[in-house]
């Protein structure tokens, strides 16, 4: 049987699927994160949680960085410890330096902000980044990249070796979770709370509200619809965050008249399903997306943009289109024209469900569990 322990971030209960799926072919799981332990009292695993700061945080990456070597101290047999979110993945090979039990992996799921915007700053960040990960690499097992970019940029740099390296498209989806639909009749109630009118087409943005995300191209396209006529349901979901990068909820309010901000929400898949095309005007590096694939899987059309993990998703012309990116007028001209081809949006609503399958939790589990046994041997 093998050891693995997921450590994330703020949503590490996303790994709870792949886990289930993990145990079934014998591994013992157990989750390391920053979430509240609500979210796994009824799952059956294991969880334990201790402090991270997102941001930079010199005293408190300190902390984190000796709360993770506490718990991996414990393990008195192998163990693969499999990290994500960014800064988790430089703080793990640190952690487990001398700890011959663990064998340590680490998914690149995106390369953040500091790859989004070419300026002095982030030139130097990224070098730093690149050193880091330089010195990083006799102390990480394995590495899984969610996207050929990311994996690429690490191969061309030599920030990884290609025999303990390779690409797994996303964290897996549970398309069991998407196929069971929503009522008509709790459809048609959702449409009243939210005061959409089923006659308009429905498009949804679904994000962290930063200005990377495209949030505000967003606004703008929506605000481009309303002056020239065109009628639809905007809506925009999400918590604003506290960094200087944010949108803020006085931005937002600016465009109240034509967009619906819902703030942070849990039932994504009801509003999903109340929704006819998913707009993600990102150029945020990202990893795949996850709220891409939630989408896909409720057989919503895609408009988002070419950036690595997006461009993995979104096939151009067969379930979705490409928008510019940081483009507020390209992305109102591709809203108008789904609006004015309503046979395209409905073969794009199709192929979406179909390319989605390609992302399934029982194929990325299953290539999991095969570098989990590399690993070990």
């Amino acid at each position: 049987m093998y050891r693995v322990v997921f450590l994330g971030g703020e949503d590490v209960s996303a790994r709870i699927d792949i886990s289930k799926e993990l145990i079934k072919k014998k591994c013992h799981i157990e989750i390391l994160g920053t979430e509240s332990p609500e979210r796994f009292i009824d799952s059956g695993i294991k969880y334990q949680q201790f402090y991270l700061n997102r941001e930079f945080d010199i005293i408190g990456d300190v902390k984190s960085l000796f709360q993770i070597r506490k718990v991996l101290k414990v393990y008195n047999r192998d163990t693969v410890v499999h990290a994500f979110d960014t800064k988790l993945t430089i703080l793990l090979p640190i952690a487990s330096i001398g700890l011959k039990n663990i064998k340590v992996v680490r998914t690149i799921n995106g390369m953040g902000r500091i790859f989004t915007h070419s300026n002095l700053k982030n030139k130097i960040l990224k070098r730093l980044y690149k050193f880091i990960q330089k010195g990083l690499k006799k102390y990480v097992d394995y590495t899984i990249f969610q996207n050929t970019d990311n994996y690429n940029y690490f191969i061309n740099n030599n920030l990884v070796n290609k025999e303990n390296s390779s690409v797994v498209m996303s964290s897996g989806i549970n398309l069991q979770n998407y196929s069971t639909r929503i009522s008509e009749e709790d459809k048609n109630k959702l449409r009243i709370d939210l005061n959409i009118n089923n006659k308009q087409l429905t498009f949804v943005l679904i994000s962290r509200l930063i200005k990377q995300k495209g949030v505000l191209n967003y606004l703008e396209a929506a605000q481009k619809c309303f002056d020239n006529g065109l009628k639809f349901n905007f809506l925009l979901v999400g918590q604003i965050d506290s960094n200087s990068d944010a949108v803020s909820l006085e931005q937002i309010n600016k465009y109240k008249h034509c967009v619906n901000y819902l703030g942070k929400k849990t039932n994504i898949k009801e509003l999903l399903s109340v929704s006819d095309i998913f707009v993600l005007p990102t150029y945020y590096s990202e990893g795949v997306p996850r709220v891409l694939l939630e989408a896909s899987a409720m057989s919503l059309a895609l408009l988002t943009t070419n950036m690595p993990g997006c461009n993995d998703v979104l096939v151009d012309g067969i379930n979705g289109m490409t928008i510019n990116i940081n483009d507020s007028n390209d992305l109102y001209l591709k809203m108008k024209y789904l609006s004015e081809n309503k046979d395209v949006l409905s073969i794009f609503k199709i192929n979406a469900l179909k390319q989605v399958n390609n992302f399934s939790l029982d194929k990325v589990s299953h290539e999991c569990f095969k570098i989990y046994k590399y690993v070990y041997n």
